[in-house]
């Protein structure tokens, strides 16, 4: 999060921000915040409040309280040739922080929160995936729907047919959202959960959706966020972020179709728990299609069951190592067998030979991209599966 210290003016329409005013927005704040110290704040900047998540509204009111603590924190640095402008970084290691907070000082000295908004400098791609935040994504379809990849061509035009729309969103504001697996950047996640939401959902005609972005720390911290949420004790700020989604949507009663893939079901698993310990109200207007999940299906249907929301069928490879060993979802010999055989091209093979990145289609569709990418052992290999269990 940034912190925009915009000028200095005379005069501000703003009010306190006390336990009242922030009851009267349906704000989510610690009391203690609040009585220690003193927020002014315009109308405004509280509206942006009131449209964030719980999750959101929480972090954004802890920035406020400590720049209105610390106005001239030694972190802050001139943004401008303007004296009174000031941005600051924070400290916060949460990486989805990407609100700009704009404050003035009045002529008595008083910090007035003037504006929230996002900061563009912080959202969108990044050279740098690590870099990226994890936050929601307006996305838009800008060619056809997903039917298959079989080729390169097919593959690139696939790609090219989601694209961003904006640079963030407080809010799931479409029919149809979805959370992102490990080691995707933005740009990749946008283009690949447009093909799975095409797949999980064939008969919508759809030509938006909201993308809940879990931007990759690479290989090793993905692997160890996947660790943490599978715990049955606290749940990473992912998932808490993406359980504040679901109260806040279910509140606006907005009908979802959601799709998570790979590690973003370990996330959807978590985020169902994380919701259930403080909320009672049923997410029924909410379901999700699973695809190649890591997460233990079993525990995603249960957490799910309960809170009143339905799970598609899930759909996987069989020689899909994640959904098999990592989701240990299929722990049977053979399937052991497979994975391994097929473990390279999982995570080191290309798009199309993969056989967790891409929707699964069937095994005939599988067998025809192993085939035309020219891996011809592993195509044989699905063949004498497919002619030995049909």
């Amino acid at each position: 999060m940034t912190w925009k210290h915009s000028g200095k003016a005379s005069a501000f329409e703003y009010i306190a921000l006390d336990e009242n005013v922030a009851q009267s927005y349906n704000l989510i704040y610690n009391p203690v915040e609040l009585k220690s110290t003193r927020i002014l704040i315009t109308k405004q900047a509280l509206a942006m409040l009131g449209s964030l998540n719980r999750f959101d509204q929480q972090k954004v009111i802890e920035e406020i309280t400590f720049v209105c603590n610390n106005p001239n924190s030694c972190s802050s640095v001139k943004h401008s040739t303007l004296p009174f402008k000031r941005l600051f970084r924070s400290k916060n290691q949460f990486k989805s922080y990407h609100y700009l907070i704009d404050f003035k000082i009045t002529a008595d000295n008083q910090v007035v929160i003037h504006d929230i908004y996002f900061d563009t400098n912080a959202t969108g791609p990044k050279p740098r995936e690590s870099l990226e935040r994890n936050m929601l994504y307006n996305v838009k379809r800008q060619g056809g729907r997903f039917n298959g990849a079989w080729d390169s061509d097919e593959l690139q035009q696939n790609k090219d047919s989601w694209g961003l729309s904006g640079s963030g969103a407080t809010q799931v504001s479409n029919q149809h959202a979805a959370v992102n697996g490990m080691q995707n950047g933005l740009n990749k996640a946008t283009w690949l959960m447009g093909a799975h939401l095409d797949v999980a959902y064939p008969k919508d005609s759809f030509d938006t959706y909201t993308l809940f972005h879990n931007p990759t720390d690479r290989m090793l911290y993905d692997v160890v966020e996947c660790i943490f949420d599978k715990r049955k004790g606290t749940k990473s700020q992912n998932a808490q972020h993406l359980a504040a989604i679901f109260f806040q949507s279910q509140q606006q009663g907005k009908k979802i179709k959601w799709v998570v893939h790979s590690q973003g079901a370990i996330i959807f698993t978590a985020a169902l728990e994380e919701y259930a310990k403080t909320h009672t109200i049923k997410l029924t207007s909410q379901q999700v299609a699973v695809h190649s999940p890591g997460a233990y299906l079993p525990r995603l249907k249960s957490a799910a069951a309960r809170l009143g929301m339905l799970v598609h069928q899930a759909n996987s490879n069989p020689f899909d190592v994640v959904p098999n060993m990592a989701g240990q979802n299929n722990l049977s010999p053979s399937s052991l067998v497979r994975s391994l055989k097929f473990m390279g091209l999982t995570f080191l093979g290309t798009e199309l030979t993969s056989p967790h990145t891409l929707p699964y289609l069937g095994l005939e569709s599988y067998h025809t991209q192993l085939r035309l990418a020219g891996n011809h052992r592993r195509a044989q290999d699905v063949l004498n599966y497919i002619e030995k269990n049909t």
